[in-house]
Order: C-alpha cells, then structure tokens, then sequence
C-alpha cells in the first residue's frame, strides 16, 4: 500500500455569510468592490498599497497567463513578506503547480482558474498536512482587470488567522463537502 504524503481539503467560502469569520478578508472584499467603479474588477494600477497596509504583507499578485490553446497559466508576481514567512521562501516568478506538495499546487491553480472563468471574488478555507506540517487558512481570490474585459491578475489576500484546524472543519460543516 503507497503511503500517503500529503492530504489536501478546500471548501469554497459564501462571500456574505462565510467570510464574516474572517474581518480582514472582509476589509479586502470591501478595498476591492471600492475599487471596482462601474467595471467587473478594477485595474491593478487602481490598488494602492498605502491604503491597504493592514492585509498589504499578505498579499500575493498573480498574472493570468493565457498559453497559445487558450489554456490559463499563472505566474506570481509579487509576494508579501507574510506569504514568505509561511511558505519559507519567497514565491515571485513562480507557479502554483511549482508549489509543494504538488496537489496543493493543483487546488490552488483550478481555484485560481475559477475565479477567471467567473469573474468574481471567491474565498476559500484551506487545509494541508504533510508528513512534517499543518497548515489551515483561508484566503480570498480578488479578479483585476487591465482591459475592463477580462481578467488579467488576480489579488489573493490570506487571512491573518492561519493555522486552526478545529476552525476548519467547523466550516466544512457549514458548507458541506470539501472540495
């Protein structure tokens, strides 16, 4: 029998209800839809970091890459002092299927792939466990559009409160089913 090495849950979070456990993600929910104007996503040049100082160390921005097929890619472009700290090294330049274990990679470029396709917000709780850590977090997924069209960057805000795996499944049970 193959050892399992990593094991990975998700659940997609309400963006009115689900996100209430979380106030930081609310204030970015809220910076972004301030943001928006009358488009679908703001531009990237509309962010200005001075006004979001709070979250600003947990911010990752991630540059939609569409391949000649018109699959979706992506590529990080800017990651926070925070994100480094969790992850352990600094993820600009990379991918998310570059991140480990590789099926975290995965949930996290379909996650990414997502928001895309929907044009939306989408904020998630996260579990990961390997064989030498733990980590649960929720984050969320915020579209920006160079184009007004469609989405060329993503900004992903992680939420301040990492780590509570009691805290996950009391979510999952709200919301059913990981994903």
């Amino acid at each position: 029998m193959q050892e399992v090495l990593s094991t990975i849950k998700a659940a997609e979070l309400d963006l009115a209800a689900g996100l209430a456990r979380y106030p930081d993600l609310v204030r970015a929910l809220d910076y972004w839809r301030s943001k928006c104007g009358n488009r679908f996503a703001p531009s990237r040049e509309a962010i200005e970091p001075t006004e979001i100082t709070d979250f600003l160390a947990r911010i990752m921005l991630v540059e939609v890459v569409r391949n000649d097929g018109g699959a979706l890619d992506f590529r990080y472009r800017l990651s926070g002092t925070g994100i480094c700290d969790v992850h352990g090294y600094d993820l600009t330049a990379l991918r998310p299927r570059d991140l480990s274990p590789p099926d975290y990679g995965d949930l996290v470029h379909e996650h990414y792939c997502n928001a895309v396709e929907r044009r939306e917000p989408l904020a998630h709780v996260l579990a990961l466990q390997t064989r030498t850590k733990q980590r649960s977090y929720a984050r969320i997924i915020l579209p920006l559009s160079a184009d007004g069209e469609r989405v060329t960057m993503l900004m992903v805000v992680d939420s301040e409160k990492q780590n509570s795996l009691h805290e996950f499944l009391e979510v999952i049970e709200v919301y059913g089913k990981p994903v």
